[in-house]
């Protein structure tokens, strides 16, 4: 195990709901205290009222990890982005590393980002590449690859997310400067990023899986979902306003997303599977 003392310190930022799984839960959370560097804190939040057999597995791993362990609880479930925003308040340190509860994380996952922010000093976000799975880590079906550089990072985030939001490191002071977390349907993520990398702050990713995330059927329809669309189109507009994209690229994107939503499951599946994340 690697010298805590050299690393900046920093907190595990995660949320949990009750449709989650007590064994999902129990492996995201196994993954965290298996680092070859620890985090100083976690923070999980629970994003309403959560079943009993959830309630189990949180304090089986508060007790292993220790007073450090922060469990916040939000009386009704209001969704990703609100529980991240109020888990936010709650982190002591200045570094915090996302992950959500039924991802892993690799065993040096926190070293090697930790020492690459070492290396770069006034980086505000250092994120990693992620391999999808079904049922068991061995049961690899998709990889999602994000730009390395931040040049390439503002281009890519012209068209899609540019990070892998359960791999990111984020510096707790540039994530306040922007506002922090907003609810924004299912892209509060893609619009953080959007929001830092107009800032001009220092961006990257670094080329290796640093988190395997689990994917299931229930993914395919979720991104589906007539409700984002709004959220695509406000997001698109906000990038045409802010200069980041024209007119022409906005509505290609709006044709693009659009098109995603209203096909066929099976297409989205085969789209996300063979090309988009193969």
């Amino acid at each position: 195990m690697s010298d805590l003392r050299k690393y900046p310190k920093f907190s595990v930022l995660m949320s949990v709901y009750k449709k989650e799984k007590p064994e999902y839960l129990d492996f995201a959370l196994k993954s965290i205290e298996h680092q070859t560097v620890k985090p100083n804190e976690i923070i999980l939040v629970e994003d309403g009222p959560i079943t009993h057999s959830l309630q189990k597995i949180v304090m089986k791993h508060k007790r292993l990890f220790g007073n450090n362990f922060k469990v916040i609880v939000s009386t009704t479930n209001k969704g990703l982005g609100n529980a991240l925003r109020l888990g936010t308040n709650y982190v002591t340190t200045n570094w915090i590393a996302r992950m959500d509860s039924d991802d892993y994380s690799v065993p040096n996952r926190f070293q090697k980002q930790l020492e690459f922010i070492i290396n770069n000093p006034d980086v505000a976000v250092v994120g990693g590449q992620i391999v999808e799975f079904s049922e068991s880590i061995n049961n690899p079906v998709g990889e999602r690859r994000v730009p390395l550089t931040k040049k390439n990072i503002y281009n890519f985030m012209k068209w899609r997310s540019p990070f892998n939001h359960p791999t990111v490191f984020i510096n707790k002071q540039k994530l306040d400067c922007v506002g922090g977390y907003i609810p924004f349907g299912n892209l509060e993520d893609y619009y953080l990023w959007v929001r830092i990398i107009l800032q001009k702050f220092d961006v990257r990713n670094i080329d290796m899986p640093v988190v395997y995330m689990r994917v299931d059927e229930g993914m395919y329809s979720r991104r589906g979902k007539a409700s984002n669309i709004k959220y695509i189109y406000q997001l698109r507009k906000y990038l045409r306003l802010k200069k980041s994209i024209n007119y022409k690229q906005e509505m290609t994107g709006n044709i693009i997303m659009t098109l995603n939503i209203i096909i066929p499951e099976w297409i989205r599946k085969f789209l996300y599977r063979r090309i988009l994340h193969k």
